[in-house]
């Protein structure tokens, strides 16, 4: 029997609500409990390993590290190992380690909310031979917690695509792909951010 390929029609694949409401809050109630710890938020970067710098014009959140130990890795990885079974069948081997995302609303100064201007993921590692293929959102917060922070997304024929905000919803994209994050303008935005690699495109 001559096997078949998939040749990848839409850039992301949406779980919508996938992800049980009790296991987003069990994400939630440890969060919370690293704000009582006060664990560490660094302010996020843009330029990628070797050209990063801090620029809030471009990139202003917040971002905490959870590591391959962790348990949400195993979540992450499934689900986007099915997205790309079923849409692109890349040649893939490790998930990076998820990126707990912040982003909240305007100050009292005014300034502008949390938010993450036009980017792509592709191309960004430390290793010579991998490179990010697909990335992937959880979406931790409810979307009545906050407004604004919209995924934009530009599809393959340069249409602007607004992902969905449900909360446990996982979205899996083409790491090639521009995208952001609208500015938040009130209360909290908290995504489980993550990408896995393979091998480079040729």
């Amino acid at each position: 029997m001559k096997e078949t390929h998939n040749v990848a029609r839409w850039p992301a694949w949406h779980f919508i609500e996938k992800v049980p409401g009790k296991l987003v809050d069990i994400i939630v109630e440890e969060l919370q409990e690293m704000d009582r710890n006060n664990a560490v938020f660094l302010d996020a970067s843009v330029g990628g390993h070797e050209n990063g710098r801090k620029d809030l014009n471009v990139r202003n959140s917040k971002i905490h590290w959870w590591y391959e130990d962790h348990w949400a890795c195993s979540l992450m990885s499934h689900y986007i190992g099915v997205a790309n079974k079923r849409n692109w069948e890349y040649d893939l081997n490790m998930l990076e380690s998820i990126q707990v995302s912040v982003y909240t609303g305007k100050d009292q100064s005014g300034g502008e909310g949390g938010h993450y201007g036009w980017h792509s993921d592709y191309g960004t590692s430390k290793s010579e031979d991998w490179t990010r293929k697909l990335s992937a959102s959880l979406l931790v917060s409810d979307p009545s917690e906050y407004e604004g922070g919209d995924l934009i997304l530009l599809d393959y024929h340069n249409n602007e695509v607004k992902m969905p905000k449900e909360k446990g919803s996982i979205i899996v994209f083409d790491s090639r792909l521009p995208h952001k994050v609208t500015p938040v303008t009130t209360g909290k935005r908290i995504s489980l951010v993550t990408w896995m690699y393979g091998p480079k495109l040729r």
